[in-house]
């Protein structure tokens, strides 16, 4: 699953700074039981032009949106939820490649 993010990268008198933010949206479908918010997701078909570094136009800006409004929906549409035992919250005592954390918990 991927998602869209900006980035800038700055030079702050010897060091470059880089700063990253992830794009989010009003969350839909199974995303809007867990948050208000969801990432705006991407599909491989669109990576190419989401990545293409230059800078947009307002038209560009105005497809791009659209672009992310569409395709995130549509991934939206394709997520599942179920419970996972709370164990998954304890990064400290759990292994991280314990793939029973995110199996369904039954209680």
């Amino acid at each position: 699953m991927a998602a869209a993010g900006v980035y800038t990268a700055r030079k702050v008198d010897e060091e470059w700074q880089v700063s990253t933010a992830m794009i989010t949206r009003e969350a839909r479908d199974a995303s809007g039981e867990l948050h208000d918010r969801m990432p705006a997701f991407l599909e491989p078909e669109v990576w190419d032009r989401w990545l293409e570094p230059v800078k947009w136009d307002d038209k560009q800006k105005d497809d791009g949106l659209a672009m992310l409004t569409e395709v995130s929906s549509e991934v939206a549409a394709t997520i599942t939820t179920h419970e996972v035992n709370r164990r998954v919250n304890n990064s400290r005592t759990v292994d991280p490649q314990d793939a029973s954390l995110i199996e369904p918990f039954t209680g």
